[in-house]
C-alpha cells in the first residue's frame, strides 16, 4: 500500500488526466517509504493497477527522464510518444532521418541527442528512414 500510494502521489497528473508521466526510478519510491530498492522492485514486479485510462503494470510508471528546454523533467515514455507522432505524420516519400527527428524534437523543447533518438526509434521498432520510404 505504501508503494502504491507513493506512486500515485508522484504521478498525480497521470492518474488525473492519463498523460504527463514524470520520470521516476525505484530509488525515488524506496527513499520516500524508507525501504530498500530491492524490496520496492519485488513489490512492483508482476503487479498491475487499473486506472480510468486502462490497466498498467506498476513497472510502467518507472522510467528515466530527460530535461526540456524550460528545465522541466519529462519521462522518456513521453518523448517516445512525441517521436512516434512525428514519424506517423511524416511524408512517407521523404521520411525523416534521425538528425531531422532530433531537430524537430529540439524545436518542441526536448533536449535529446541524435543517438538517443536512434535508440528510442529502435525501441519503438521503427526502421531507419531509408527503409520507411514508400514509393508510389
Amino acid at each position: 500500500m505504501k508503494t502504491m500510494k507513493t506512486i500515485v502521489s508522484m504521478q498525480k497528473e497521470f492518474f488525473k488526466h492519463g498523460t504527463g508521466l514524470r520520470p521516476m526510478i525505484l530509488k525515488d519510491i524506496a527513499e520516500r517509504i524508507s525501504m530498500d530498492i530491492s524490496t520496492v522492485s519485488r513489490v512492483v514486479n508482476g503487479k498491475y493497477v487499473q486506472t480510468g485510462f486502462g490497466v498498467f503494470e506498476l513497472k510502467y510508471f518507472f522510467s528515466e527522464g530527460l530535461e526540456t528546454e524550460s528545465g522541466d523533467q519529462v519521462s522518456s515514455r513521453e518523448v517516445k510518444k512525441v517521436l512516434q507522432g512525428i514519424i506517423d505524420n511524416e511524408n512517407k516519400q521523404k521520411p525523416l532521418s534521425d538528425q531531422a527527428l532530433t531537430n524537430l524534437l529540439k524545436k518542441k523543447g526536448y533536449k535529446v541527442a541524435r543517438r538517443t533518438v536512434s535508440k528510442y526509434r529502435e525501441s519503438l521498432q521503427v526502421p531507419v528512414a531509408r527503409l520507411r520510404k514508400q514509393i508510389i
